[in-house]
């Protein structure tokens, strides 16, 4: 029986473990057209694998690599601390205009970054006029007369129509969770730690992925190693995978709707890093896929190597959906993202069948 690994490095999200696994694993069955896929109930396969059948010679391990629970959310922090964080994140996406360069060709990009800026501003602008309703000075106090124009100065902002119009669009996207992923990217590019005391976040991601690797592959003689990094999990595949010795099996990666491109303009040494994997030797594949629809996604700038190559995939989703970040969540059950997964095992039961015609990713 051929048996394959295949492991999911999935994005930021507050969900529990096991959660994106079985969004996978359910989107892999639906999706796959050519190449029907059976999930396996049966006691012996160990905890935290989904196994699914291909065909009497061939299966397939779906695992996943969690490490949400080790990221800090800046919006659940109290007043004081979001203030300062938030100036911070400001000073770092915001100040720094070379993030922009060469991006801002790409409408749908730009368009995405843009709205991002634009909740991050609005959510940040709502943290101010919290923190100055909270303050009360006594009567008496020298800071009483500054804080009464502070809000006297809030009430006027409350009555803007851009101020009006921008929390309007804002409320349809999830800005929670975008800030708190800015919060994050920030961490996780400059090695800070989630708290005082503790080891840079980065390597502590870093440590749990790779140790949850070795955990899999000593579970079974698996023939190859698929690594499926989503989000921001392409980072984290791109980071570990760059360094990580050889492990014996022959390595896959398929990254969806990267933000390596537009985060490589932040810290250069994860253009580096890119480079580096394109190079490593047990490399046999790297897929980066990206839709048009997905406003939130860069793309990996992947080096144009014979066995590195970006895909774009068609995504349906109406304004709403993009808005809101849910098509960036749709790879999963992608008709044409699941078909580039699983072409490679096809081709092990069929030589004859040659990988999709699908159209190479150009700046838009």
């Amino acid at each position: 029986m051929r048996r394959s690994l295949i492991m999911l490095v999935p994005g930021l999200t507050r969900v529990t473990s096991t959660a994106q696994l079985s969004e996978f694993t359910e989107g892999m069955i639906a999706a796959s057209e050519r190449m029907p896929l059976t999930q396996i109930s049966d006691p012996t396969v160990p905890a935290g694998i989904n196994r699914l059948r291909v065909n009497d010679k061939q299966e397939l391990d779906l695992v996943e690599a969690y490490w949400n629970d080790l990221v800090p959310s800046i919006t659940q922090q109290s007043l004081k601390v979001r203030l300062a964080r938030g100036f911070s994140l400001i000073w770092f996406w915001l100040a720094n205009l070379h993030i922009w360069k060469g991006v801002l060709k790409r409408k749908y990009l730009t368009f995405g970054l843009t709205l991002s800026a634009l909740a991050f501003i609005v959510w940040y602008i709502g943290t101010i006029i919290l923190f100055v309703e909270a303050v009360e000075p006594t009567s008496d106090s020298p800071f009483y007369p500054a804080v009464q124009q502070l809000k006297q100065g809030v009430e006027y902002i409350g009555g803007w129509r851009i101020w009006l119009i921008a929390t309007a669009v804002v409320a349809v996207m999830p800005v929670a969770l975008l800030v708190d992923i800015s919060d994050f990217c920030k961490r996780y590019l400059t090695n800070e730690p989630a708290a005082k005391g503790k080891p840079a976040v980065r390597f502590e991601i870093i440590r749990r992925v790779r140790e949850q690797l070795e955990n899999s592959i000593k579970l079974y003689d698996y023939d190859s190693v698929t690594i499926v990094g989503h989000s921001f999990g392409s980072v984290v595949t791109v980071d570990l995978f760059a360094d990580l010795p050889p492990i014996g099996k022959p390595i896959r990666i398929l990254t969806m709707g990267s933000l390596i491109e537009v985060l490589g303009k932040q810290a250069p040494w994860l253009q580096n890093e890119v480079e580096q994997l394109s190079q490593r030797k047990d490399l046999i594949e790297w897929i980066d896929i990206k839709s048009h629809s997905d406003w939130f996604a860069s793309g990996s700038a992947v080096p144009a190597r014979h066995h590195c190559y970006e895909r774009i995939i068609g995504s349906y989703g109406t304004f709403p959906d993009k808005l809101a970040a849910r098509v960036h969540s749709r790879y999963f059950d992608n008709q044409e993202a699941v078909r580039l997964l699983l072409t490679y095992f096809e081709k092990q039961n069929d030589p004859s069948i040659s990988p999709t015609s699908h159209e190479i990713l150009e700046p838009v």
